[in-house]
């Protein structure tokens, strides 16, 4: 059975809603699943402090990312999770675990492709293998055509669609999907 471990932050609600979806996707495999929000807490003078979550993470096949876009690339909060796991970089700890990623912006575009770009790049470097959504429109997912991971278009946790939370299950399902191949 995979262990996924999902991490990310959300600043209005929206994304953690969209986690959610890709938390029940996952599940619905039977993958085991570590939900793990980044709180206020987790963030001291502006670095990350929390090697409790980044210990469970190390226990996991997958871990999928999730951000807000903020100003064209990840929170804050995820850029501080990032640059604290340079140690696991140094080693190569996450060699070879499945990635994805997830995120939601006010905008159709919202330039989150820049925030997928954030995402597989810390991903790449943790020599880790990028799942994206694998899915279209066409299969009643992933409107936008963003293929690097599930995107949506919401300011509120209201304003996500039926289609964007679909597009997060189908992310969840898939990465957990993929990582069952790789056993």
């Amino acid at each position: 059975m995979a262990k996924i471990g999902i991490i990310y932050f959300s600043g209005s609600g929206t994304t953690a809603r969209l986690a959610e979806s890709v938390i029940a996707g996952a599940m619905q495999t039977g993958a085991e699943v570590v939900d793990l929000p980044i709180a206020p807490g987790d963030i001291v003078d502006g670095r990350w402090v929390n090697d409790e979550i980044a210990q469970q993470l190390d226990a996991c096949d997958a871990i999928i990312f999730g951000s807000p876009t903020y100003m064209g690339s990840v929170s804050g909060q995820l850029k501080a999770f990032f640059d604290a796991m340079a140690p696991r970089w140094f080693t190569q700890a996450w060699k070879d675990k499945v990635a994805s990623g997830f995120t939601a912006s006010s905008l159709a575009s919202g330039d989150k492709s820049s925030t997928f770009v954030a995402m597989t790049t810390f991903a790449m470097q943790m020599g880790m293998i990028w799942c994206g959504t694998g899915g279209n429109f066409s299969d009643g997912v992933n409107p936008n055509g963003f293929y690097f991971g599930a995107g949506a278009t919401a300011s509120t946790p209201e304003q996500l669609t039926e289609i964007d939370l679909a597009t997060g299950r189908h992310l969840g399902a898939r990465v957990a999907a993929f990582v069952e191949r790789l056993d």
